[in-house]
């Protein structure tokens, strides 16, 4: 699931390159009219009923046919809300090509409902290779069409082909790499929807706590120093849509399996907290250690009032980590509520203190209230998740002190690093200490866990399990050479 986000990311990247040569600016301005529209619909009918089949713990037939029949319904409902916005959209807009635009995407939308739900095996199964494949497959044709309809028609009609395209083929992988095949039923309907209603309770809720803070910002300071929180906010978020996502995708049907073993489900909540932040930690630390030299590198002068955004969101983060893995086993187990009580307090938390320090601090008051609210989450789902999973607080946190002492650590020397390899206040400078500073990083950030994993008497952790990963690899090219 990291390869295929990875991978996702490089060709989304090498396609935005691409039609930036071959398409106006225009023509990315009217598709995204659109896709602002039918964005807000498509929230409205995130019911995510395959979450409810993995959740389940023995699914059948007549539940995977409900959710087909479901899915089908909702798409349908959507094209035509689409459809009927498509006029109304045209004229507030003032461009009449809208029309065309939104009704081609309505309908692509419609004929994405008939996928075929029972590539949610993939997943319930933990066959996630067959679901790269899956995945990867359709993003690679998509990236070729659009490329193919940019080169021939040169105009907005490329994007609107492409997403259609991606749709389609969805559509036809699915029923191509699963052999199930679906029928219409809605015999589970009111089952299917007793949990999945939370769950669209709680994506509305996770959309708005993203566009609070650009809304205070570009409200207050206009749009330029928008973009340069909304810049900073993605750089310092990187550690958390990059990895985190991909792996709590990986987590939930492992924690779906253990449902009726709590004493299992609790040590995998426990080592799968302590690898995130092993893995996101030192890396969120890194961030906003270098933050300085970062911006200048990769976006330039005019980019240094992201800096500091970055230095605070990086942390927040690190705290969405954490909390996004309690809620994950949460729907786990079945209480999506859970989920919508932690979202709710950090969306109230986060207004309150955006119009708190919004006036004595600026746009870094919009920044710490970020951070509070991802803190004030935390504090909440700690205590649930301790008493959901009768969970010790010491036993919790033997596993994680580790890292965090570890990341202080390896911060204090990046920051040391940095600072000797001189002045980052010039590109060259930043290039300079990104060099010396980020090996150095790499190098200490190991060694001082290994460290403290040893000075503690090799406790039985994730540390151990990376231990006897590295002794795996060492041995096979001696017993291949043997």
């Amino acid at each position: 699931m990291v390869l295929f986000r990875l991978v996702d990311r490089s060709i989304g990247i090498v396609s935005t390159i691409i039609l930036a040569r071959l398409l106006l600016p225009a023509d990315f301005g009217l598709v995204a009219m659109a896709m602002s529209i039918i964005a807000v619909i498509e929230l409205a009918t995130a019911f995510s009923f395959e979450i409810a089949l993995i959740q389940k713990a023995d699914p059948q037939r007549e539940h995977y046919d409900t959710a087909w029949t479901l899915n089908i319904l909702v798409a349908a409902g959507g094209a035509v809300v689409t459809a009927a916005l498509a006029l109304p959209a045209s004229a507030f807009y003032g461009d009449p090509r809208l029309v065309a635009v939104m009704l081609a995407i309505g309908a692509a939308w419609f004929l994405s409902g008939f996928e075929n739900v029972g590539t949610v095996n993939f997943r319930r199964n933990m066959d996630f290779a067959t679901e790269f494949r899956l995945l990867a497959t359709k993003r690679m044709v998509t990236f070729c069409v659009t490329i193919g309809a940019a080169l021939l028609f040169r105009s907005y009609w490329a994007l609107v082909i492409g997403m259609a395209t991606g749709r389609i083929v969805g559509v036809v992988l699915s029923y191509a790499m699963q052999p199930f095949r679906p029928r219409l039923s809605l015999q589970c309907t009111r089952e299917l929807f007793s949990f999945s209603g939370w769950l669209l309770v709680n994506n509305i809720a996770s959309v708005v706590l993203s566009k609070v803070p650009h809304f205070f910002v570009g409200r207050s300071f206009g749009a330029q120093t928008l973009g340069a929180y909304t810049v900073g906010s993605e750089i310092a978020q990187l550690a958390h849509t990059e990895l985190v996502a991909p792996i709590n995708r990986a987590m939930f049907p492992g924690y779906s399996r253990l449902v009726n073993d709590l004493p299992a489900f609790r040590r995998t909540c426990i080592d799968a907290t302590a690898a995130i932040l092993m893995l996101v930690l030192p890396v969120c630390v890194g961030v906003a250690v270098l933050a300085g030299p970062v911006v200048r590198l990769l976006l330039g002068e005019q980019w240094g009032e992201a800096a500091p955004v970055i230095e605070v969101l990086a942390f927040a983060g690190a705290v969405s980590a954490i909390t996004s893995n309690n809620i994950a086993a949460y729907i786990a187990l079945g209480r999506p509520r859970l989920t919508t009580v932690i979202l709710l307090t950090r969306l109230a938390l986060l207004a309150a203190m955006v119009a708190l320090f919004v006036g004595d601090y600026g746009l870094m008051g919009v920044a710490y209230a970020e951070l509070i609210a991802a803190l004030g989450s935390l504090a909440v789902s700690l205590p649930i998740l301790f008493r959901t999973l009768h969970l010790p607080v010491a036993g919790y946190l033997a596993n994680l002190w580790r890292p965090l002492v570890a990341s202080c650590l390896m911060g204090w020397g990046v920051h040391a690093a940095a600072q000797a390899a001189g002045s980052g206040d010039s590109l060259s400078g930043a290039v300079v200490a990104l060099m010396v500073a980020v090996p150095v990083g790499a190098v200490l950030y190991p060694l001082i866990v290994a460290a403290l994993w040893l000075l503690s008497g090799k406790p039985e952790s994730v540390e151990t399990l990376v231990v006897r990963k590295l002794q795996e690899l060492l041995r096979k090219p001696a017993q291949e050479g043997a």
